[in-house]
């Protein structure tokens, strides 16, 4: 199911941004799809990350903009302090939590960037994050299995 799910996704993806559908472009949308879908699937497998976490996922990325524009305000205030601030801290994820999309979401904020994921082992992952300030984001919080589900 995973890759007829990857496969069906770049196919449209890719009919969406050519300008005429041909027979040719098909093909080559069929067999891009193919090796993007392989190689997906390839990856997911290595990263050990399973289907599933939807709840989190949502209530992640629904947290984003909002991590975004506090730590823009935050980078903002310690530019023009001058300040050198910022602390390396490790971060457990909380279950059904992907780190692949986790860290992409984390490293998509000023205020906070993925160094280091731990290899998979009895419990669940951890990242190691530099974070301009030593308390958490709400999207930190919804990763890590803290929040409390609802909007804030």
């Amino acid at each position: 199911m995973e890759l007829l799910v990857w496969c069906g996704l770049l196919v449209v993806l890719y009919v969406i941004f050519i300008s005429s559908v041909t027979p040719l472009e098909l093909t080559v949308a069929a067999v891009s799809a193919a090796l993007g879908t392989a190689s997906a699937h390839a990856v997911r497998k290595a990263a050990d990350a399973r289907w599933g976490g939807f709840a989190h996922w949502a209530l992640a990325l629904w947290s984003w903009p909002w991590a975004l524009f506090a730590d823009t305000g935050r980078l903002f205030v310690l530019v023009v302090r001058k300040a050198h601030a910022g602390s390396f801290r490790t971060v457990g994820l909380g279950e059904g939590v992907g780190p692949a999309w986790a860290c992409a979401l984390l490293s998509a904020t000023p205020g906070a960037y993925v160094v280091d994921v731990s290899p998979a082992g009895r419990g669940a992952r951890r990242v190691t994050v530099h974070s301009l300030s030593e308390s958490s984001t709400r999207l930190e919080r919804v990763l890590t299995g803290l929040a409390d589900g609802g909007s804030s």
